[in-house]
């Protein structure tokens, strides 16, 4: 069942998916529909937080920001898509090549009971085996913060997700087609559909010449169930967004990758008696620079989803973001972050 509130592209009729809502608190309150449907569920999540302002969130459309005043008298929220001047497309044989390298602006954020407790963001290098597949990488620089108001589990046991993604497999048509069913209605929409129930779970868009990929993997309609070490985790969404350069569906991959985000959601306890903590969290990639080589210049790497402690930077990175869908986190949660976060100490950068 659904509300009455809905978000649309501005100056059409398209209805926006899987955006992201976000309080002034920094916390994230829940995602819209592949249809761009907030539901009911939703909707009472969003009065019960009793958030003052509203943060909606897509990395094709400019963040827009509204009082819970304005959202209440506002069925329709209306989103501006980020308007993307095209540049020359070079093409390459990465045949040739043994690895595919792409460095990237990275960060991370996660949730724990509707209140950001890790922050991580960096510079990151993806080293891609172009016969394989197999992915490594490495943090050239980082800044860590944390909440220490915020309490984990226990004092022995951890869930921490924050850090560097990896890649999804789904991010390439040719692990989509194999999973899932294909439904194209015209050449510019693929609709993504499960197998078993015929249940649209996500798109394959082109607009301005590249290809956008939205897809629901994990639902809170099919949680994933995960018991392990004395824990026992509630997986109840996982939804993967990526653009790519490219204006071909069947040819995306991660050589045109050029933006990636992904959005998770647990409930996590360590006992039978205990009672499930909310965690929630965002990864994104925007890539900023992209090579083929045929050797490693490293031989020392970092593990996914890792929080790295110290922070090691030296220039203003987080300023230098070269990437056309690149937008700041939104000033509320940006402000959350400044305001009851510590930067875990700082050391020169080193070389890996």
């Amino acid at each position: 069942m659904y509300s009455q509130h809905k978000i649309k592209e501005i100056f059409s009729e398209k209805f926006v998916p899987f955006v992201e809502i976000y309080s002034e608190k920094g916390d994230l309150i829940g995602v819209s529909d592949i249809n761009g449907n907030i539901s009911l569920e939703l909707e009472n999540k969003i009065y019960n937080s009793k958030a003052t302002n509203l943060a909606f969130v897509n990395s094709s459309y400019i963040t827009s920001e509204l009082s819970i005043d304005t959202y209440k008298n506002s069925p329709i929220i209306s989103l501006n898509r980020i308007s993307i001047e095209l540049d020359e497309v070079v093409i390459m044989n990465p045949k040739t090549y043994k690895y595919l390298k792409l460095k990237g602006y990275f960060r991370s954020l996660q949730i724990n009971e509707d209140r950001p407790h890790y922050f991580i963001d960096g510079i990151v290098e993806f080293y891609i085996f172009t016969k394989s597949d197999k992915i490594k990488m490495r943090i050239l620089s980082n800044r860590s913060f944390e909440n220490k108001s915020i309490k984990q589990i226990s004092r022995t046991n951890y869930f921490m997700v924050a850090g560097v993604p990896m890649f999804d497999e789904f991010t390439s048509f040719k692990n989509i087609n194999n999973q899932y069913n294909l439904k194209t209605g015209n050449s510019l929409k693929t609709t993504i559909l499960e197998k078993e129930t015929d249940l649209e779970k996500g798109t394959i868009a082109i607009l301005d010449n590249n290809s956008s990929l939205q897809l629901e993997i994990i639902s809170s309609l099919k949680p994933k169930i995960i018991k392990l070490f004395e824990m026992e985790t509630h997986y109840n969404n996982y939804t993967i967004n990526a653009i790519y350069e490219n204006n071909d569906a069947q040819k995306i991959d991660l050589e045109n990758i050029i933006y990636y985000k992904e959005i998770r959601s647990y409930d996590v306890k360590r006992k039978q008696k205990d009672k499930f903590q909310k965690v929630e969290a965002t990864h994104e990639f925007y890539l900023l620079e992209k090579e083929y080589l045929n050797e490693l210049k490293s031989k020392q790497f970092d593990n996914f989803y890792s929080f790295k402690r110290p922070s090691i930077f030296e220039d203003k990175y987080w300023e230098k973001v070269d990437n056309k869908y690149f937008q700041p986190l939104p000033k509320l949660i940006e402000k959350y972050i400044e305001e009851n976060s510590k930067l875990i100490e700082k050391s020169k950068l080193s070389s890996h």
